[in-house]
């Protein structure tokens, strides 16, 4: 029951918007994730001493950083596979450009959406430039999966898994 609290009242908050808030500086995410943890450590009656890696685990939910990345790359797979989902904006102003785009080149990374060169940290830290990164990074089956509830599992399996070596390293 209590994790179904979580869900309703703190989670749904969260999650929402965090694409946008989420790409500011990690000073100014540091409140809200010291709280998250305070509230899940709170709801499943754990010391201040357990890993906050294991109160997500528990809960099955990612970190803010990676419920971001989630996020962004939900947006991306979208933007690839469902634009009739998004606001027009996205469609008609062509937010993203693809390397076979840019040149002809049969090279390896022609698939890939280009990173256009950003001397400011604010450029760097933009939805366009991270999702960007992000995309590349992903596997080609990843990138190739066209149902979103799959892409969103798996995509959340790669989170966790990390999540289990984080912990088995650490």
């Amino acid at each position: 029951m209590l994790r179904e609290i979580y869900y309703a009242f703190i989670h749904s908050h969260v999650l929402y918007g965090v694409e946008i808030y989420a790409n500011s500086k990690p000073t100014y995410l540091d409140k809200l994730m010291k709280l998250n943890n305070k509230l899940l450590r709170i709801l499943q009656c754990k010391p201040i001493t357990t890993p906050i890696r294991k109160l997500y685990k528990t809960y099955n939910t990612l970190l803010i950083t990676d419920l971001h990345k989630q996020q962004l790359l939900l947006f991306f797979h979208k933007f690839i596979h469902h634009p009739e989902l998004l606001p027009d904006i996205f469609i008609n102003n062509k937010f993203f450009t693809f390397n076979d785009e840019i040149h002809k080149y049969n090279t390896r990374i022609t698939s890939n959406i280009h990173l256009y060169q950003s001397t400011t940290s604010v450029g760097l830290r933009s939805v366009s430039h991270k999702a960007a990164v992000l995309w590349n990074e992903l596997p080609l089956t990843l990138k190739r999966m066209t149902s979103s509830t799959v892409f969103k599992r798996n995509i959340k399996i790669s989170f966790v898994t990390l999540l289990k070596l984080y912990m088995y390293l650490f």
